[in-house]
């Protein structure tokens, strides 16, 4: 397995793989960004995944200025015809390794309810999950009822801790990526 670092050249071979394991997401502005600087985040890298010449997933990590201990894994994922075939698990090993190399204390992630079949993979590594409900935070384009999770692992031998409902920036994102459509 090969891991690429997203740039301006491969940016529309991302978007297409990102698109087609995350149908009902657009994650263009996302992958736009992480080829340019991005004031509100502290650091965004993202990688497309290959086997052989073949793009079969992404994975990445991003990290708020807030939050400056804390990498968020970004728009994980492989293609449908290459899971349950253990690449999953090697590409969140390795982005879990890009975290620690890069001095991150704390992996976390932000996922709903739809992508269960992932949520099994995070519990196995070792992750735990907390639904996050933070009123003053939700996006208002998001069907009533849907439940977002936040998963975290520590990166040190430090216990993790609780997301415990801090601001995500989902309503922000979800205006935003409501105005694009």
């Amino acid at each position: 397995m090969e891991f690429r670092k997203i740039t301006k050249d491969n940016l529309a071979i991302a978007i297409k793989i990102q698109n087609e394991i995350f149908p009902m997401e657009d994650g263009t502005e996302n992958f736009i960004e992480c080829t340019s600087n991005n004031p509100y985040r502290k650091e965004m890298d993202y990688y497309l995944v290959y086997v052989g010449d073949v793009p079969m997933g992404v994975t990445g990590i991003y990290s708020y200025h807030e939050y400056p201990n804390d990498a968020w894994l970004a728009w994980f994922g492989v293609l449908p015809n290459f899971r349950s075939q253990g690449y999953g698990s090697f590409i969140f090993d390795w982005t879990v390794l890009l975290a620690k190399n890069k001095g991150y204390q704390t992996l976390r992630l932000y996922s709903d309810e739809t992508f269960r079949e992932a949520h099994q993979l995070y519990k196995k590594k070792g992750m735990i999950s907390e639904i996050y409900d933070n009123s003053d935070d939700k996006d208002p384009y998001e069907p009533d009822g849907l439940k977002t999770f936040i998963f975290s692992m520590s990166l040190t031998e430090e216990k993790v801790s609780y997301w415990n409902h801090k601001k995500l920036g989902l309503k922000e994102q979800g205006v935003k990526e409501h105005l694009k459509k």
